[in-house]
C-alpha cells in the first residue's frame, strides 16, 4: 500500500515537472533574437560611458 502511495507521488511529481518544463520551453529566445538583444544592450552601455 505504501508502495502505491509512493508511486502515485512520483507520478504526480513527474507530471508537474513536465508541465513546468513545457511551459518554460515556449519562452526560450531564438539565437538571432538573443544576438539582437545583446547588441542593443552593448550599444546602450557604450552610449552611457
Amino acid at each position: 500500500m505504501v508502495t502505491y502511495g509512493c508511486l502515485i507521488l512520483l507520478f504526480l511529481f513527474v507530471i508537474i515537472k513536465s508541465s513546468i518544463y513545457y511551459s518554460r520551453r515556449k519562452q526560450i529566445i531564438a539565437p538571432a533574437e538573443l544576438d539582437r538583444k545583446l547588441l542593443k544592450l552593448i550599444n546602450y552601455e557604450e552610449r552611457e560611458l
